[in-house]
């Protein structure tokens, strides 16, 4: 493993932004202290031709006004806040609105788009990156005072995770990472090509603001525990690919039957990956509302989406005895031609 520390540029508030590159013969990974974006991602093909998976841009500036959130730390809720109101304990907590008249991934001065504390060592032949940072009470509307960590993992072929929050008082917590993952190397095409595996027994049922409203297991847009091609799903007439722009936007329940819980692959290169987490959900979208439409696929791996509205039963609560935690796998591997 070799690591290399470069300067990627200043924040508009004058803060030194760092760029941390871990290199193995299996990945190549650059992350940015700022929002812990995944700047870059290079795995190889069946003919070992490093190229790049992971969507991102070029300069500082761009990252600061991005609107598609790539490949950030999402929260303090990923996903959209029905009506941007938090119940905890009885109380309403008005969140900022920033998707219609609902707050979305928390709002626009978060998580993803701040310089965080960073610390990059290489450890019994692990890349590990550390990133720190406070969010005070009531910021966004959330409530507690919260440090957060997060550890980015890099051993061999894979890419761990590891998310945690710390809470002086009752509040809600659900990250994740917004990667937009496109198999085909360099973006030579879209993802439309590409095969998709969502190893869930259900998704949830959205309505006109990309809200869950039910669950489904019926009525299905996607083969579940099968490979589908996503050109397949993006060009269906069902009313739920239709509602979200033409694609996938929509929470899927896992299983948790198989060793992975999300696959995508792209038979042309032999490029696959596999995803594992211990969070109840993964989001997919399909980039849907992109610059250029379908050139990434999220795997958005998290707990329940507006899980107040949509999960009531499942909301779990983080304080000072409850940390919030959670860990989530991105394995790069090869498949050989028949």
């Amino acid at each position: 493993m070799k690591l290399n520390v470069l300067k990627f540029g200043q924040t508009s508030f004058g803060e030194d932004v760092f760029l941390y590159n871990f290199s193995n013969k299996y990945i190549d990974i650059e992350i940015l202290s700022y929002g812990g974006v995944i700047k870059s991602l290079k795995v190889p093909d069946r003919n070992g031709n490093f190229e790049n998976v992971v969507l991102g841009y070029n300069s500082l500036k761009e990252y600061e006004n991005d609107p598609y959130h790539y490949a950030c730390i999402t929260g303090r809720i990923a996903g959209r806040t029905k009506d941007a109101i938090l119940k905890i304990d009885g109380i309403e907590y008005q969140l900022s609105k920033n998707n219609g008249k609902n707050n979305l991934h928390g709002g626009d001065k978060t998580l993803h788009n701040r310089n965080w504390q960073s610390k990059a060592e290489i450890v019994e032949g692990e890349g590990v990156l550390t990133l720190e940072t406070f969010s005070p009470h009531l910021e966004e509307g959330f409530p507690g005072n919260v440090n957060f960590k997060v550890i980015y993992r890099i051993n061999k072929n894979k890419l761990t995770i590891e998310y945690n929050g710390f809470s002086d008082r009752n509040t809600y917590l659900n990250l994740t990472n917004h990667a937009y993952f496109n198999l085909s190397g360099n973006f030579k095409e879209t993802v439309a090509s590409q095969d998709v595996k969502i190893n869930a027994e259900s998704y949830g049922w959205v309505n006109e603001e990309t809200l869950p409203i039910s669950i489904e297991k019926e009525n299905l847009f996607i083969k579940m525990s099968e490979y589908s091609n996503l050109n397949e799903i993006l060009e269906s007439e069902h009313q739920q690919v239709k509602i979200v722009g033409g694609g996938i936007d929509h929470p899927f329940i896992l299983s948790k039957a198989s060793e992975y819980d999300v696959e995508l692959k792209d038979e042309r290169n032999g490029r696959v990956l596999f995803v594992k987490t211990d969070q109840p959900v993964a989001v997919i979208y399909t980039g849907n509302f992109l610059e250029k439409k379908y050139n990434g696929i999220c795997f958005e791996m998290q707990d329940y989406p507006d899980i107040q509205n949509f999960m009531p039963s499942k909301l779990k609560i983080y304080n000072k005895i409850e940390k919030y935690q959670q860990n989530t796998e991105f394995l790069f591997d090869i498949i050989c031609k028949n």
